[in-house]
Protein backbone atom coordinates (compact mmCIF):
# COMPACT_ATOMS: atom_id res chain seq x y z
CA UNK A 1 0.00 0.00 0.00
CA UNK A 2 1.32 3.61 -1.22
CA UNK A 3 -0.88 6.39 -0.41
CA UNK A 4 -0.83 10.03 -0.88
CA UNK A 5 -3.39 12.42 1.21
CA UNK A 6 -3.70 15.87 0.68
CA UNK A 7 -0.28 16.89 2.58
CA UNK A 8 1.12 13.07 3.39
CA UNK A 9 2.75 10.12 1.53
CA UNK A 10 2.76 6.81 2.94
CA UNK A 11 5.87 4.94 1.80
CA UNK A 12 7.75 1.99 3.09
CA UNK A 13 11.05 3.18 4.98
CA UNK A 14 14.35 4.16 3.28
CA UNK A 15 17.45 3.73 4.73
CA UNK A 16 18.28 7.31 4.73
CA UNK A 17 15.01 8.20 6.50
CA UNK A 18 16.86 7.00 10.00
CA UNK A 19 17.66 10.15 11.10
CA UNK A 20 14.32 12.01 11.14
CA UNK A 21 12.96 8.69 12.53
CA UNK A 22 15.70 9.15 15.26
CA UNK A 23 14.38 12.50 16.25
CA UNK A 24 10.85 11.45 16.98
CA UNK A 25 11.55 7.68 18.19
CA UNK A 26 14.35 8.77 20.95
CA UNK A 27 11.36 10.69 22.54
CA UNK A 28 10.86 8.88 25.97
CA UNK A 29 7.01 9.61 26.71
CA UNK A 30 6.52 8.64 22.89
CA UNK A 31 8.42 5.11 23.79
CA UNK A 32 6.17 4.84 26.74
CA UNK A 33 3.23 5.53 24.83
CA UNK A 34 3.70 3.19 22.27
CA UNK A 35 4.73 0.32 24.38
CA UNK A 36 8.26 0.14 23.51
CA UNK A 37 12.01 0.32 25.15
CA UNK A 38 14.02 3.37 25.75
CA UNK A 39 14.98 4.24 21.94
CA UNK A 40 17.38 7.31 23.37
CA UNK A 41 20.16 4.74 22.88
CA UNK A 42 21.00 4.97 19.19
CA UNK A 43 21.61 1.43 18.83
CA UNK A 44 18.33 0.56 20.13
CA UNK A 45 16.47 3.25 17.93
CA UNK A 46 18.30 1.46 15.28
CA UNK A 47 17.37 -2.09 15.59
CA UNK A 48 13.68 -0.79 15.84
CA UNK A 49 13.78 0.98 12.65
CA UNK A 50 15.54 -1.57 10.83
CA UNK A 51 12.97 -3.88 12.04
CA UNK A 52 10.16 -1.34 10.52
CA UNK A 53 12.22 -0.77 7.42
CA UNK A 54 12.83 -4.74 6.87
CA UNK A 55 11.13 -6.89 8.60
CA UNK A 56 7.47 -5.28 9.11
CA UNK A 57 5.87 -5.94 5.48
CA UNK A 58 3.61 -3.01 6.30
CA UNK A 59 5.59 -0.38 8.20
CA UNK A 60 5.04 2.84 6.62
CA UNK A 61 6.94 5.92 6.45
CA UNK A 62 4.47 9.16 7.17
CA UNK A 63 6.66 11.93 4.99
CA UNK A 64 5.48 15.25 4.60
CA UNK A 65 4.97 16.73 1.66
CA UNK A 66 6.37 20.12 1.84
CA UNK A 67 9.90 19.18 3.14
CA UNK A 68 10.16 15.16 2.76
CA UNK A 69 10.58 14.72 6.60
CA UNK A 70 9.21 11.54 7.97
CA UNK A 71 7.10 12.84 11.00
CA UNK A 72 5.83 9.19 12.07
CA UNK A 73 4.59 5.70 11.19
CA UNK A 74 1.78 3.78 10.81
CA UNK A 75 1.84 0.19 10.80
CA UNK A 76 -0.98 -2.39 9.26
CA UNK A 77 -0.54 -6.14 10.57
CA UNK A 78 -2.53 -8.99 11.02
CA UNK A 79 -5.00 -8.48 13.88
CA UNK A 80 -3.44 -11.11 17.07
CA UNK A 81 -4.47 -14.50 17.34
CA UNK A 82 -5.87 -13.82 20.91
CA UNK A 83 -8.46 -11.00 19.56
CA UNK A 84 -9.16 -12.46 16.01
CA UNK A 85 -10.35 -15.67 17.56
CA UNK A 86 -13.16 -13.99 19.81
CA UNK A 87 -16.56 -14.59 18.67
CA UNK A 88 -17.70 -11.03 17.80
CA UNK A 89 -14.63 -11.67 15.24
CA UNK A 90 -14.34 -15.06 13.76
CA UNK A 91 -14.84 -15.20 10.13
CA UNK A 92 -14.36 -11.90 9.23
CA UNK A 93 -11.68 -9.94 7.51
CA UNK A 94 -9.94 -7.77 9.71
CA UNK A 95 -6.59 -6.03 10.37
CA UNK A 96 -4.71 -4.49 12.91
CA UNK A 97 -3.51 -0.77 12.47
CA UNK A 98 -0.91 1.13 15.08
CA UNK A 99 0.36 4.81 14.43
CA UNK A 100 2.66 7.13 16.11
CA UNK A 101 3.27 10.63 14.90
CA UNK A 102 6.16 13.37 16.13
CA UNK A 103 4.96 15.39 19.65
CA UNK A 104 6.38 18.53 17.13
CA UNK A 105 3.21 17.86 14.11
CA UNK A 106 0.78 16.74 16.34
CA UNK A 107 -2.63 18.53 16.61
CA UNK A 108 -2.88 19.74 13.15
CA UNK A 109 -4.70 17.06 11.77
CA UNK A 110 -1.92 15.17 10.23
CA UNK A 111 -2.43 12.15 11.90
CA UNK A 112 -6.44 12.03 11.30
CA UNK A 113 -5.31 12.65 7.63
CA UNK A 114 -3.31 9.61 7.30
CA UNK A 115 -5.30 6.98 9.55
CA UNK A 116 -8.58 8.18 7.66
CA UNK A 117 -6.63 7.08 4.11
CA UNK A 118 -5.60 3.88 5.42
CA UNK A 119 -8.72 2.60 7.29
CA UNK A 120 -10.69 3.74 3.98
CA UNK A 121 -8.37 2.05 2.01
CA UNK A 122 -8.46 -1.39 4.33
CA UNK A 123 -12.28 -1.30 3.88
CA UNK A 124 -12.79 0.26 0.25
CA UNK A 125 -10.16 -1.37 -1.58
CA UNK A 126 -9.08 -4.52 0.72
CA UNK A 127 -12.44 -5.27 1.77
CA UNK A 128 -12.17 -5.52 5.11
CA UNK A 129 -15.00 -6.11 8.02
CA UNK A 130 -13.32 -4.11 10.48
CA UNK A 131 -10.02 -2.59 11.84
CA UNK A 132 -8.78 -3.40 14.80
CA UNK A 133 -6.81 -0.87 17.36
CA UNK A 134 -5.35 -0.45 20.40
CA UNK A 135 -3.84 1.88 23.30
CA UNK A 136 -2.50 1.94 26.78
CA UNK A 137 -4.97 3.15 29.15
CA UNK A 138 -2.60 6.54 30.09
CA UNK A 139 -2.34 7.37 26.32
CA UNK A 140 -5.34 9.65 26.79
CA UNK A 141 -5.10 11.16 23.31
CA UNK A 142 -4.72 7.66 21.95
CA UNK A 143 -8.41 7.19 23.39
CA UNK A 144 -9.44 10.37 22.47
CA UNK A 145 -8.44 9.77 18.41
CA UNK A 146 -9.65 6.47 18.15
CA UNK A 147 -12.89 7.43 19.63
CA UNK A 148 -13.37 10.32 17.37
CA UNK A 149 -13.01 8.10 14.25
CA UNK A 150 -15.47 5.55 15.33
CA UNK A 151 -13.46 2.82 17.09
CA UNK A 152 -15.51 0.87 19.99
CA UNK A 153 -13.99 -0.68 22.97
CA UNK A 154 -13.72 -4.75 22.49
CA UNK A 155 -11.45 -5.41 25.33
CA UNK A 156 -9.16 -4.56 27.85
CA UNK A 157 -5.64 -6.94 28.60
CA UNK A 158 -2.75 -6.44 30.64
CA UNK A 159 0.60 -6.65 28.72
CA UNK A 160 3.94 -7.20 30.95
CA UNK A 161 6.77 -6.07 29.00
CA UNK A 162 9.70 -7.86 30.05
CA UNK A 163 12.02 -4.32 29.55
CA UNK A 164 9.61 -2.63 32.73
CA UNK A 165 8.30 -2.98 35.98
CA UNK A 166 5.46 -1.73 34.98
CA UNK A 167 2.55 -3.40 34.35
CA UNK A 168 0.79 -2.00 31.12
CA UNK A 169 -2.99 -1.94 30.76
CA UNK A 170 -4.17 -2.38 26.57
CA UNK A 171 -7.70 -1.14 25.40
CA UNK A 172 -8.50 -2.93 22.35
CA UNK A 173 -10.69 -1.46 20.01
CA UNK A 174 -12.82 -2.23 16.87
CA UNK A 175 -13.82 -0.03 13.82
CA UNK A 176 -16.62 -2.10 11.89
CA UNK A 177 -17.12 -1.00 7.85
CA UNK A 178 -20.37 -0.50 8.49
CA UNK A 179 -20.14 2.50 10.50
CA UNK A 180 -17.24 3.98 8.96
CA UNK A 181 -17.77 7.55 7.41
CA UNK A 182 -14.84 7.69 5.31
CA UNK A 183 -11.89 9.98 4.24
CA UNK A 184 -13.33 13.18 5.31
CA UNK A 185 -13.67 14.53 8.56
CA UNK A 186 -17.16 15.09 10.10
Amino acid sequence: MFLETERLILRKFREEDFADYYVYAADREMCRMMGNYDLTDREAARSCFDWLKDKEERSYAIVRKEDGRVIGNLNVCAVPKELSGRPELAGRRGASLSFCLSRDYRRRGLMEEAVRAVIDELFRVEGMDYVQCGYFDFNLPSEKFQEKLGFKRLTTSVIDFDWSEEEFHSVENVLWRTDWHGTHSE
